[in-house]
């Protein structure tokens, strides 16, 4: 039965991969994942870059201080355990850090659908070499603009790829506190847990079964300490157990890929920006509406499926 399920799993990964798509092969199965997430130009590239200091790793992750994102692919990188962690948080010291960078919704040049599917293939090229999520960071500037409407639907797309069972492994960073005065910065926080993260931390007081909320600042140690507060949220024993709901959805149950909860979710907010687009009056804003129209038929249910659905073959979201 185990094989047979393997063989599953892997005939599901090869529909959802496509040419050029980053799949992580040389992972093992007790490596730790960290996948950071988050807007574009939030700072996830620059946190990788300052964990990957302490590994003292040749490899570097391309920052960009302009409007255009530099991640447009999947990228992982790979660094020893440090001793001390290892000791401290009784893990393996022969164990391994990954990291991975990923596209921000809203990306300059890749529309939405594209990345989520390519953040669904490596989690689920990773799920299928048996190495698990040990935490999530989701990165969000904390200045200077306000939460938006798009930042709130891009929490919810999160929020689906996770479930909820996978929101105690979940560090909310949020950055930009170098140019953010600090009564703002404080009242904003308060704006966060209060009005839009609600769902996501639980108890704000202590994050028990929840998210976590932390500072993350452009220093070294600050990247670190949200490392760290991921390996000490549980103990080693429980390290390997992360399955996000993306994962499960794919890879256990056989959903497609437009069936998942995050796929769902996009659509809803895809049609949702089709419909205040209204007309198109010039031609950058036709690409636009024609732009959000492909992506939602991206992720429209195949019409086979919905047959099934109907037959009762299988379940379907629309």
């Amino acid at each position: 039965m185990a094989k047979k399920n393997k063989k599953n799993q892997r005939n599901r990964l090869e529909k959802l991969i496509k040419p050029g798509d980053t799949v992580a092969k040389e992972l093992r199965s007790d490596d730790i994942i960290i996948p950071i997430m988050g807007q574009t130009g939030a700072g996830k590239s620059t946190f990788v870059n300052n964990v990957l200091k302490v590994g003292s790793s040749d490899e570097v992750a391309p920052t960009s201080d302009g409007f255009k994102s530099c991640t447009e692919q999947l990228a992982h990188y790979v660094m020893p355990l440090q001793k001390e962690w290892a000791d401290r948080y009784n893990i393996t010291d022969t164990r391994r850090l990954v990291l991975v960078d990923t596209p921000g919704f809203d990306d300059t040049n890749v529309s939405d659908s594209e990345i989520l599917r390519r953040i669904a293939v490596w989690l689920s090229a990773s799920y299928n070499s048996d190495t698990k999520v040990a935490g999530i960071v989701y990165i969000h500037p904390i200045y200077p603009n306000r939460m938006t409407r798009n930042d709130c639907s891009n929490v919810k797309e999160f929020r689906r790829i996770c479930g909820d069972a996978g929101l105690s492994k979940v560090v909310l960073a949020t950055t930009r506190w170098d140019i953010c005065p600090p009564e703002t910065g404080t009242k904003r926080e308060g704006e966060l847990v209060e009005n839009f993260w609600t769902n996501l931390l639980g108890n704000p007081e202590t994050g028990e079964g929840k998210a976590r909320m932390m500072r993350l600042r452009t220093d070294d140690d600050s990247a670190l300490k949200i490392v760290q507060a991921i390996l000490g949220m549980v103990e080693a024993a429980e390290l390997d157990s992360g399955i996000l709901s993306l994962q499960v959805q794919l890879m256990e149950k056989g959903k497609k890929f437009q069936q998942t909860d995050a796929a769902v979710e996009l659509r809803k907010k895809l049609l949702d920006l089709l419909k205040e687009s209204g007309s198109a009056s010039s031609e950058s804003r036709r690409e636009r509406l024609r732009s959000l129209m492909q992506q939602v038929s991206e992720l429209k249910v195949p019409l086979g499926t919905r047959i099934r659905a109907m037959l009762g073959l299988v379940s379907v979201q629309s």
